[in-house]
């Protein structure tokens, strides 16, 4: 499998490799962990390496390592941008003040839309509260941002800390021109199918 995840882009491209690791040498070697060790081992390498190694989705509570599988989400087709600028990670957590939020995404909400296959729901339960420091931070992501949502995705938001922003389309005959005008300025646009 030739996976095409842009570097330094907020997707957990580090932790597939890190949780494709650990699979795979548990293949390898006939080891016969079970999948629940493999996550507690890949909670050790980073946050996103359990999910990581279980794919499919789920709600992630604790720092990303604890797992309740959800029903998947509805069909969509989903737009990455990724400007050509690196966040810190460690910046945007360092300067983000929890207790001045004045919106928290509501996951109930979400698992709600996705169980009722509602796209609208889905689209409406979108949240990142890092997106208050970001978007401050990096002026080319608020930008990024408002331009995917002007050319037309139904609903748009910032992946983890930044800076790949994605959107989430659900017919296909938007895509021409949401891609097209994204490439206008970014270099790497991306555009899936939402695997169920």
């Amino acid at each position: 499998m030739n996976k095409k995840i842009p570097v330094a882009a907020g997707l957990a491209g580090g932790s597939s490799d890190a949780a494709a690791t650990l699979r795979g040498l548990n293949r390898l070697w006939g080891l016969h962990i079970p999948e629940d060790e493999l996550c507690r081992l890949g909670a050790e390498l980073g946050s996103d390496v359990p999910f990581c190694v279980t794919g499919g989705t789920a709600l992630a509570t604790g720092r990303g390592e604890k797992l309740q599988r959800i029903a998947n989400p509805p069909q969509c087709w989903v737009v990455l941008a990724k400007p050509p600028i690196n966040v810190s990670t460690a910046d945007v957590y360092g300067k983000l003040r929890a207790s001045e939020l004045e919106y928290h995404p509501s996951a109930a909400d979400m698992i709600s839309a996705i169980e009722n296959q509602s796209f609208n729901g889905v689209c409406e339960a979108l949240g990142n509260v890092l997106e208050t420091v970001t978007l401050k931070l990096y002026p080319e992501v608020r930008q990024l941002k408002e331009s995917m949502k002007r050319l037309g995705a139904d609903g748009v938001l910032m992946s983890g800390s930044g800076p790949t922003v994605f959107g989430l389309v659900s017919k296909e005959a938007k895509l021409a021109r949401i891609y097209n005008g994204l490439r206008g300025f970014c270099k790497e646009v991306y555009v899936v199918r939402m695997l169920t």
